[in-house]
């Protein structure tokens, strides 16, 4: 009898523990899901990767990030969730060229592997529905990019090309599938973008101006056009492109709300000023268009607002008063800028090339590992860049490419565009400068950011347009899978 009492009390205080410890598990996810989807979060995140390539460190920088994101992933199911995270994680690279032994960065990243597989493994997938109208195109250029080549004389690198397509193709692929099968309504998707867009900005122009301020301490000049900032994970021609569509989400900001209009026009102002020093001719043009837009857009949401249009006025009057005092630094910049009289800096050769290559296999094009005349071009994915989304895609993978991508392009700009949302008319802003410059360099076949930044858009896009029919339907766990297949496996054995 004592026996029997002792092994009740026994198990009655393992269930108390046990609902104790899911009570802590429950109050723990619970703020970290609120943190998560906070903008503290996301500037935590800016100011970490900040002092992260300050510090020059690589190894800890990926041990750092790795180990948030394997927090993020085990303790938060909602996928948008990693949208700043994917953002601002290659933000810690200083360098810009990897170091020989990668063996000991690839052990650091581990922690996001785990946190990865915990995630896939315990947490519920949504159902994959009509919505995910972005992914057959999406699948239908990673097709192209493995196809690419086929036929082909060109001298190619297989490996390169596996790893360019990977990068380019397969990797934005999976993470809009992560936060299409993951997502919740957690946030508001809007703000919550746009939020991860304008911190990523803040942090893009903070490493910007300690680059300018140490090269100037240095007694480099700046304003010369032989001057080429390199912030590591970006170059000059990079992080003004990613800058464009931080811009554009600074004027989203601006159409909330005129108390926003000082602080968002001070913000793009620096941003612009960044933009100058990088000497980019073709970033500096299609900011131009970018504002251009973005001013359009901001009045006509505030058309009716007559506080905005005080606001604007004494904007107007600030810009005016700033341009009158630094005309002359100005104009030496930008003289500097386009010293070499919009000369093509060699493009006109690679179109050349790229279109020669087309000719010769008109279907598949050189493929993605083709090598090139000029062995000293390649980007960090392992393409030979024709600098242009037209040429690259035409010389690199033929028809076939371009088909894909024309499905992709019209599959894109309808997500974009047909909900009319003022998030998304934002983007379309950003994107007018991103894409228009990605006409003359390299931003369409750039893993990252650009490529996996504008598929998590359409992600997050495509979960809004479920919520807004209704709800974002459940599917099953990987354990309920698992076993739904071993069921199907012992029918058809017996």
């Amino acid at each position: 009898m004592r026996g029997q009492l002792a092994l009740a009390e026994h198990e009655s205080r393992r269930v108390r523990k046990l609902k104790t410890a899911a009570a802590i598990w429950l109050k723990t996810r619970e703020a970290a899901d609120s943190f998560v989807h906070s903008k503290f979060y996301i500037a935590f995140l800016a100011i970490a990767a900040y002092l992260l390539w300050q510090s020059e460190n690589l190894l800890a920088a990926i041990a750092v990030f790795a180990a948030l994101a394997c927090l993020t992933l085990i303790l938060v199911r909602d996928g948008v969730s990693i949208l700043p995270l994917v953002l601002i994680a290659p933000c810690v690279v200083h360098i810009d060229e990897m170091p020989g032994e990668l063996w000991q960065y690839a052990l650091a990243a581990v922690p996001a592997v785990v946190g990865l597989a915990v995630h896939i493994a315990v947490y519920r997938r949504n159902k994959l529905d009509k919505s995910s109208f972005n992914l057959l195109p999406m699948a239908a250029l990673v097709a192209a990019m493995l196809l690419s080549g086929l036929f082909s004389s060109a001298v190619q690198d297989k490996a390169k090309g596996l790893t360019a397509m990977l990068y380019v193709g397969v990797l934005p692929l999976m993470v809009y599938l992560f936060i299409k099968l993951y997502g919740e309504d957690k946030c508001a998707y809007g703000d919550y973008a746009a939020a991860s867009v304008v911190i990523w900005g803040v942090l893009i122009a903070a490493q910007a101006i300690t680059l300018y301020v140490q090269a100037a301490a240095e007694g480099i000049d700046i304003s010369s056009n032989d001057y080429m900032p390199e912030l590591g994970w970006a170059g000059s021609n990079v992080f003004t492109t990613a800058l464009m569509l931080c811009i554009a989400f600074n004027f989203y900001y601006m159409s909330k709300s005129w108390k926003f209009l000082l602080p968002f026009a001070l913000l793009t102002g620096v941003q612009f000023a960044c933009m100058l020093y990088a000497h980019s001719r073709g970033a500096l043009i299609f900011t131009i268009i970018v504002l251009a837009a973005g001013v359009i857009a901001l009045t006509v949401y505030n058309r009716k607002n007559p506080l905005y249009w005080a606001v604007a006025a004494a904007l107007a009057a600030v810009l005016i008063l700033t341009l009158t005092f630094y005309w002359e630094k100005i104009t030496l910049i930008i003289g500097n800028t386009f010293s070499d009289k919009m000369q093509t800096s060699g493009r006109d050769y690679l179109y050349i090339e790229a279109m020669d290559k087309f000719l010769q296999n008109p279907l598949f094009g050189a493929g993605m590992g083709y090598l090139g005349y000029n062995s000293k071009l390649q980007m960090a994915s392992g393409v030979y860049p024709f600098h242009s989304t037209v040429f690259q895609t035409l010389g690199s993978m033929g028809l076939a490419g371009t088909a894909a991508m024309i499905w992709l392009y019209i599959s894109r700009y309808y997500t974009v565009l047909s909900a009319r949302k003022a998030w998304h008319i934002f983007f379309f802003v950003g994107m007018l400068g991103v894409e228009g410059y990605a006409i003359i360099d390299t931003a369409t076949f750039e893993g990252l950011p650009f490529m996996t930044t504008i598929y998590m858009f359409l992600a997050v896009m495509e979960l809004e347009r479920q919520l807004d029919k209704g709800q974002i339907k459940l599917g099953c766990t990987l354990k309920e899978l698992a076993a739904a297949g071993s069921k199907k496996w012992k029918r058809k054995k017996a």
